[in-house]
């Protein structure tokens, strides 16, 4: 009840957003054809980061800042209205899209914003059978206020770090978003310093989140993140440094604690005692490569589980690379295709001789054994620890400004048959999928719907094939 008071009062901050549309602090994650849009204004110089989501509507061209906005929320001020969606068997690899997390779900939602200084989103859900046992929710919702160049942000925002389009080792939407309080850059303007303008356009984004109190470890512990991107000389390579880390458990939580966790203090009998090790920590970085004046770019993403404090480096590595390529042209008729490989065993790939292959250790903790999970969910690629998946996928936006999407995959789950925290298989399991999907307008609605198969082949025999549907619609009033 008391949570529900906090969103009513927010309802009311609304109410007093001025008649005028204004567009809302953030683009939201989870709507490949708004992605597909940014991405062109990216790599035609008119937006300058495009790896980092949310991002800030400041760092859009100003005569866009109302039309480029997600089909799944809503866009500017004047956005109000009601959303309902429904899904046959939940399918538990989510990618950058917005698709169901339960069998059914309806709710109301609202956008409100004064000028460029304040805004946010109101959305209030209601579940049917929700595996958590949380009926009602307000993800997405979140209110943020401008303070200089910064966005300070409270709620439930969906977060999105990477170039990859199926996946994100570090951190997703594969989860449900923490309830938390975040600080970004408001726009990525370059330095003005001379000794510094080399650096060009870069945003900074942190998060504080608290998870859930219901865990098989400790109630209620927080999760850090941390973010920086950059394009460099304002050149085609744009670059990301990410870190994450769950800490603040009974008895080590406090600034002392933080500090160890932001000095990657977290190596029992090395630079801290096992009773005072501070939590999991996670670092990567990534890359994304426009090649020339080419309509293609090359990407990879790096995950660590854990940080080397000798050299300062992610130690126990996950690896993510992708291809993109894309039509010469930008809006309907417009098109992009992908093929991207995630590898979620730890070591795996590595070139150090003390990165070997470490099964059940990719989102798995000694500390926090409720593993790098949110209500059920992992944080980071849907794999899940020691998996692997080849995806080739495509979007293709129409004249009527529908997007149309296919992936096919091949991979393998829980490869191991030793992650036992995975809830996609408990044996080693090859899996085929095909998924697709198609969002747009008919009148007033606007929807989303798509279809799916898999079949799995478990290494101790058998096989399995099932089937996915869901239907998303909403309507502004």
């Amino acid at each position: 009840m008391r949570m529900a008071s906090r969103w009513l009062a927010l309802v009311a901050v609304a109410g007093a957003a001025p008649a005028w549309a204004d567009a809302l602090p953030f683009l939201p994650p989870g709507d490949a054809r708004l992605r597909h849009l940014v991405q062109f204004e990216a790599d035609e110089g008119n937006v300058p980061l495009a790896s980092t989501w949310p991002i800030p509507t400041l760092d859009l061209p100003p005569e866009q800042r109302g039309t480029l906005y997600s089909y799944e929320q809503p866009g500017t001020n004047a956005d109000a209205g009601w959303f309902v969606s429904g899904a046959a068997h939940v399918d538990q690899l989510r990618t950058f899209d917005q698709t169901p997390r339960e069998e059914g779900e309806a709710g109301v939602q609202a956008g409100w914003a004064a000028g460029d200084y304040a805004g946010g989103v109101f959305r209030i859900a209601y579940d049917a059978q929700p595996k958590d046992g949380m009926k009602y929710r307000f993800d997405d919702s979140y209110v943020a206020w401008r303070f200089g160049n910064w966005w300070v942000s409270l709620g439930q925002q969906e977060r999105w770090w990477g170039p990859g389009w199926d996946g994100s080792l570090i951190l997703s939407n594969n989860a449900r978003p923490l309830p938390s309080i975040g600080i970004d850059r408001a726009s990525a303007k370059a330095p003005t310093s001379k000794w510094l303008k080399w650096i060009g356009p870069y945003r900074w984004s942190t998060f504080m989140g608290r998870f859930e109190d219901q865990r098989v470890d400790f109630p209620h512990p927080l999760l850090w993140g941390l973010r920086l991107s950059l394009r460099p000389f304002d050149g085609p390579v744009e670059i990301g440094f990410s870190r994450t880390a769950q800490w603040c458990r009974p008895g080590v939580c406090g600034l002392t604690a933080f500090k160890n966790v932001v000095l990657g203090h977290d190596n029992r009998g090395e630079n801290v005692s096992a009773n005072q090790e501070p939590g999991n920590q996670e670092a990567g970085y990534d890359a994304r490569w426009h090649i020339g004046s080419l309509p293609t770019a090359i990407y990879f993403q790096v995950n660590g589980e854990s940080i080397d404090n000798r050299n300062w480096r992610p130690r126990h590595l996950t690896h993510l690379v992708g291809w993109e390529w894309w039509s010469h042209h930008k809006g309907p008729g417009s098109w992009r295709a992908f093929a991207e490989f995630a590898g979620t065993s730890c070591g795996e790939w590595g070139l150090q001789s003390t990165d070997r292959s470490e099964p059940s250790c990719a989102y798995n903790n000694g500390l926090f054994t409720g593993g790098y999970y949110f209500r059920d969910r992992v944080i980071g690629d849907s794999l899940q620890g020691d998996g692997r998946m080849l995806t080739v996928g495509g979007l293709y936006l129409d004249a009527a400004e529908r997007s149309w999407e296919l992936r096919l995959r091949h991979g393998e789950i829980n490869a191991y048959g030793a992650s036992l925290l995975n809830t996609l298989a408990t044996t080693p399991t090859e899996l085929w999928t095909v998924q697709a999907k198609v969002d747009g307008r008919w009148r007033t609605l606007v929807y989303s719907a798509g279809a799916g198969v898999d079949r799995s082949l478990p290494q101790d025999g058998g096989h399995h094939v099932a089937a996915h549907v869901f239907l998303s619609l909403s309507r502004p009033w």
